[in-house]
């Protein structure tokens, strides 16, 4: 039976999610603390201003009512 690690399974999910076109970023590089972070602490598990961000779009383009999305973040604690 073949071990693997989670470090080879980071790395194989990374260059999957990479070729599926997201874009991955060096952990350490967006950490609490530091210039690029993407959060204010590690407990913080939804990253609201990407959220927002990305529900924006959504809301212009009629693909979402103003209401759902103010519920979606509600039930998000945001």
């Amino acid at each position: 039976m073949a071990h693997l690690t989670e470090s080879e399974i980071e790395s194989a999910t990374l260059s999957w999610l990479a070729g599926l076109g997201y874009q991955t970023l060096f952990g350490p590089d967006i950490a609490p603390g530091e210039p690029a972070a993407k959060r204010e602490h590690y407990g913080q598990v939804v990253l609201e201003r990407r959220l927002r961000d990305a529900l924006l779009p959504k809301l212009i383009f009629g693909q979402i009512r103003v209401k759902d999305a103010e519920r979606f973040l509600k039930e998000q604690g945001l």
